[in-house]
């Protein structure tokens, strides 16, 4: 396992300096940007440290209810000003902050991320960034770990148990060690948890609506059995006729990646003139690397990006791409 100690300590070191952070999660939300984000608040607030939780979207309901007391929203750049320093949580570019990532990039005060995604941009005064972490939500829990374990409270745990748990596909993925079995032991014994209500509210909630999107979208499934590939595509109408929204796409990839004939799923959801393209991987198929040819990144078995032009083309383009990156190394 990495050595995170000397990072940990350096970094609560810096923060304990302030006494208002504006602490900052990445656009479209998922359960470890929330959790993580919650985790960071709480413990500011157990050091008598001010905090703004900022982000531009709405939390997802299947994850937002764990924020639990934080008060997650937008805030202008005149009420992020107001903070001695800025903490970005689970991204480490300016560009997935939202509509503040121009003053966020320029920002002259100190600024703090801690986060897991590989190759983070320059310029931060301190980062705790390890991309061998399975989440932004283990990271913090060493934080806790090194610094205050006993303020783990029941609602610290609700949010590091569900950011660990939704970015490591419930415990499945190859990121997963012993170590994360153990941190999960101590957050249910610390917290107190009952599992089976989270797991419910997290996967348990969809509506009629999101089953009929599923049904229309599973039609659209290809197969590329030479690559061991499939994609699947969400159109607008696709959205509209089921009276879904972009939110509804959550976990639609999990579908044909499910397949046992495919290492390597991508879905296109098509967006106002855009396409966002998820990108996930069985195999050491790097989509990390596919993504970043398409405006994007994130790790190796999954990442996100975005394609200017129509989803014919958007799937014409990226699954070539991905088709000759598959027969010989990316450069």
């Amino acid at each position: 396992m990495y050595d995170y100690q000397e990072d940990i300590h350096e970094l609560v070191r810096q923060l304990r300096k302030h006494r208002k952070i504006g602490v900052i999660s990445h656009v479209r939300p998922d359960g470890d940007a929330i959790g993580s984000q919650v985790g960071m608040c709480l413990w500011l607030e157990s050091e008598g440290i001010e905090y703004l939780a900022h982000n531009d979207d709405p939390l997802p309901d299947d994850i937002g209810w764990i924020a639990n007391g934080v008060e997650i929203r937008p805030y202008s750049q005149d009420e992020l000003e107001t903070c001695e320093a800025l903490l970005f949580v689970d991204g480490n570019s300016p560009k997935r902050f939202g509509n503040h990532s121009r003053f966020f990039e320029e920002y002259s005060g100190p600024a703090y991320v801690i986060d897991h995604h590989p190759d983070p941009a320059s310029g931060y005064s301190f980062m705790v960034s390890e991309p061998e972490a399975a989440s932004t939500a283990e990271l913090v829990y060493w934080l806790y770990d090194e610094t205050a374990p006993d303020r783990i409270t029941k609602e610290v745990a609700t949010a590091l148990y569900t950011g660990i748990m939704t970015d490591t596909g419930s415990f499945r993925f190859s990121s997963v060690g012993s170590h994360i079995h153990r941190i999960i032991a101590d957050l249910i014994d610390r917290g107190r948890l009952k599992i089976a209500p989270i797991h419910q509210k997290v996967f348990d909630n969809r509506e009629l609506r999101q089953l009929k999107l599923i049904s229309r979208v599973l039609d659209q499934i290809e197969v590329y059995d030479k690559h061991n590939m499939a994609s699947m595509v969400v159109t607008l109408d696709d959205l509209e006729s089921t009276g879904c929204d972009y939110n509804d796409t959550e976990g639609l990839i999990s579908f044909p990646l499910s397949l046992s004939s495919v290492d390597v799923a991508i879905i296109f959801i098509e967006r106002e003139g855009k396409i966002k393209l998820s990108l996930r991987s069985k195999t050491d198929f790097d989509v990390n690397l596919l993504a970043r040819k398409f405006q994007g990144g994130g790790h190796q078995k999954a990442a996100g990006a975005w394609y200017d032009g129509t989803i014919g083309e958007a799937v014409s383009d990226v699954m070539k791409t991905a088709f000759e990156m598959a027969v010989k190394p990316a450069s």
